[in-house]
């Protein structure tokens, strides 16, 4: 239920909560005295109430488990224990099997084979040469380009993108985002790639029908309980310790969606001569083409989605920004922002599965997107936030590492393993180093400011921290996405245009005319 690796401090430190640690040892051999008692006290009531927040946050999702472990008659503290791959399991019946046909695959009669790249053809066909082991064929991969944009095909899925680009829509031309609505389980429904151990395939179905209903009528709660069941099986159905485990279904779907979606966007750049694919991932494909184009590009979609039985969700899009395949910001003609990856994201990061949570310099990444969307100078955004939570990194160094330091005044300073620090202009502070547990050897804590100051009690003002190195890490960032290097050091990273200066509270027309004159 929750992301890998990602500790009760460290959720305590990015919900803004004080981090502090314990200093009663846990391998004390005598009985605590009573001020280590009233410590020890305070910091598991600590624990404890981060727990019941976590479950608060998380009330909707476990209700879902719970609800579909009761539809089959599963105890709620059962159905809360069981992984959502193990309830969704028990919900379709699952009775294990062991299958000998994982690596057998036919082409869907419908797929128009000779349109796809024959390069991405014998990618797939490889799968029968018994000479590659199954260890090694299945992290094999293939990079090729569709149209202008590089893609790599594998065999979870395919994922393209252009590079360090970006475009804005225009009176004469589009940017459309094409979805497949709910692709897995229409392809398992579609195509019978259900695993084999469920009892009945209809009862599935009947799962995506009932909560197609619920969802028109109005009942959430039902729609919200029926999509994890619809959603996990896809991944389950290639866990060996699932109950479901069938790789010959859960490779033929994966392979299946992408070569339906390679066939489409091969179409559409056949077709049309003004298009231009953007990204295109497991499930969907981003373009821009000129509007007198896209009659055509309706009528290819509509007779793919005939063919294909799969169907397509168009998002008009204002602009678009794509750093790489792994990160993009695009803002649709409503004003709806939405952002993928990393560069950008921040808060709850996934709320379906499992859950993680990520709020390192928050301000950089409003400021980026505040900077791309509405043209506000980073400055601006940065020097006029004074909620210092925005500004913090949570340092965390893994079981890997036994202990941390902080370098102050060129000596090395104990610190603890999860540490909320932030940026400072003092000098004196430096970077926070981890010490491998087996090895011995220090390395950085990576992505943290040159200068370093520790807040785990949540003490400081923002007046105390370095707002320049926010501003600088916004601009690097921005410079990243557009593909642009940026020259040789500091005064490069003050390059702002005069109309952005404009925008900064307390200058006035005088001041702006001096510079101007100046330049």
């Amino acid at each position: 239920d929750m992301q890998q690796g990602l500790s009760l401090k460290a959720i305590e430190g990015h919900l803004g909560l004080n981090v502090e640690e314990t200093s009663v040892p846990f391998d004390i051999d005598r009985p605590l005295t009573k001020g280590e008692m009233e410590e020890t006290i305070k910091y598991c009531k600590h624990d404890v109430d981060t727990t019941e927040r976590i479950v608060k946050l998380r009330k909707n999702y476990l209700k879902c488990k719970q609800m579909l472990g009761a539809m089959k008659g599963i105890p709620t503290e059962k159905a809360l224990y069981m992984t959502n791959a193990k309830v969704t399991a028990a919900y379709l019946g699952a009775r294990k099997q062991e299958w000998g046909d994982g690596r057998v695959y036919e082409y869907p009669p419908n797929l128009d084979k000779d349109i796809i790249p024959k390069e991405v053809i014998e990618f797939f066909d490889t799968i029968n040469d018994t000479s590659i082991p199954d260890e090694t064929l299945f992290k094999t991969s293939l990079t090729i380009n569709i149209g202008n944009c590089p893609c790599k095909f594998a065999w979870g899925g395919v994922h393209g993108s252009l590079l360090c680009y970006n475009e804005q829509s225009t009176d004469s031309r589009v940017i459309q985002n094409r979805d497949v609505s709910s692709l897995y389980p229409s392809l398992i429904i579609e195509y019978n790639y259900l695993s084999r151990n469920v009892e009945s395939p209809e009862f599935f179905k009947q799962t995506k029908d009932i909560r197609i209903k619920a969802k028109h009528e109005g009942d959430t709660e039902t729609a919200n309980t029926l999509k994890l069941p619809l959603n996990i099986v896809s991944g389950a159905t290639e866990q060996p310790y699932n109950d479901l485990y069938d790789p010959r279904q859960a490779r033929s779907m994966r392979i299946t969606g992408q070569l339906f979606l390679t066939e489409l966007a091969v179409k559409l750049i056949t077709a049309c001569k003004t298009f231009k694919m953007l990204n295109l991932n497991t499930d969907g494909i981003m373009y821009s083409v000129d509007k007198n184009e896209l009659p055509i590009v309706d009528r290819i979609c509509k007779e793919w989605e005939q063919n294909s039985r799969l169907e397509l969700e168009t998002d008009n899009l204002k602009a678009v920004w794509i750093k790489d395949v792994n990160n993009l910001l695009s803002v649709d003609v409503k004003g709806k922002i939405k952002t993928v990856g990393g560069y950008l994201n921040h808060g709850i990061v996934d709320n379906k599965g499992a859950w993680n949570i990520n709020n390192n310099v928050v301000i950089v990444k409003k400021a980026i997107i505040d900077y791309f969307v509405k043209g506000i100078p980073v400055e601006k955004t940065i020097t006029e936030c004074n909620d210092i939570l925005e500004f913090q990194y949570i340092a965390k160094a893994s079981s890997k590492y036994a202990h941390c330091y902080q370098l102050i005044n060129d000596k090395k300073v104990p610190v603890q393993k999860v540490n909320r620090v932030y940026a400072t202009k003092d000098k004196r502070y430096g970077t926070l180093y981890k010490v491998h547990r087996e090895t011995g050897r220090p390395a950085k804590i990576e992505d943290l400011p040159k200068h370093c100051i520790i807040d785990n009690r949540n003490e400081l003002n923002v007046r105390d921290i370095d707002k320049e190195h926010y501003i600088q890490k916004a601009h690097k960032m921005i410079s990243d996405f557009l593909g642009k290097e940026r020259e040789g050091g500091s005064m490069s990273d003050k390059y702002i245009k005069l109309s952005d200066l404009a925008q900064v509270p307390g200058i006035g027309k005088k001041t702006l005319e001096r510079i101007q004159n100046t330049v």
